[in-house]
């Protein structure tokens, strides 16, 4: 990601004198500042302090998500900053390991055709804005939507081909025009589904509520909505609240997977 540079040129002090009567000259001392401006993508990252965010080691939040009125999931989720490995314990004890591509349930979840999708899709969503330039991402900044009163800034993130576990998804991304945090996201799932399904049905998370976590804004309401590159933000369909949010450290020591966890 480029920096903001800074560059500075110092007028050199000059020093002369006499044996017997010192005399000292300084000149003025003129400082430049050439500023680099960032991208879209490099910009939100900077707003959600993602050197600082990366530093620590793992994360730990409460995530009850409902849609259409029924809840989805309710779990305490700890996934590392850099994403590669999470827990999911589930209310009822039921639980999911994350471990890079492969994931692993306790006994109550073998038959659940849900869990890799649960697995990988609202860590996804909570690290969103730190994985904007992962490695296999492609980003349109000249992107635009056809909404008549939108007023905020957009670009459009893709993937390569075999980039994770959905290389078809895209997401068209709005940030907040002062602050540059996000504002939301319309995205196509396409898991289970061909692209032409997905981007028949778009959807979109709108984050809120932003509280600081030890200097670092992180949403803590998420609103599901219907979208569309016409209309945008459409019918509101689902709700997530992020409660107990804490950085943790020694996850991945002990990061262990039960040997009787089924592989899926």
């Amino acid at each position: 990601m480029k920096k903001l540079l800074f560059t500075a040129i110092f007028g050199a002090t000059i020093i002369t004198g006499c044996k017997q009567q010192p005399k000292t000259e300084k000149t003025t001392e003129t400082v430049k500042t050439e500023k680099v401006t960032k991208n879209f993508s490099e910009a939100i990252e900077t707003a959600h302090k993602k050197v600082v965010f990366l530093a620590k080691e793992a994360i730990q939040f409460n995530a009850v998500i409902n849609f259409g009125g029924n809840e989805i999931l309710n779990a305490d989720i700890t996934v590392s900053t850099s994403s590669d490995i999470a827990k999911i314990t589930y209310k009822n004890g039921d639980e999911i390991y994350v471990d890079k591509q492969d994931i692993f349930v306790s006994d109550g979840l073998k038959e659940n055709p849900g869990v890799r999708f649960h697995a990988y899709t609202w860590n996804y969503f909570f690290l969103f804005p730190y994985k904007l330039n992962d490695n296999g991402t492609k980003w349109d900044f000249n992107h635009t939507t056809e909404e008549a009163n939108n007023n905020l800034k957009t670009a459009k993130l893709s993937f390569e081909a075999n980039t994770g576990d959905a290389p078809d998804d895209w997401y068209v991304v709005y940030k907040n025009n002062e602050s540059d945090l996000l504002e939301h996201v319309a995205y196509i799932v396409t898991a289970g589904k061909t692209k032409e399904a997905a981007e028949a049905d778009p959807h979109a998370i709108k984050y809120t509520d932003y509280k600081e976590i030890e200097g670092i804004s992180i949403a803590t309401n998420w609103d599901f909505y219907g979208w569309n590159s016409k209309d945008g933000l459409t019918d509101k369909i689902g709700n997530a609240k992020i409660t107990n949010i804490k950085f943790v450290e020694g996850f991945r020591d002990g990061f262990s997977i039960p040997k009787n966890y089924i592989k899926k």
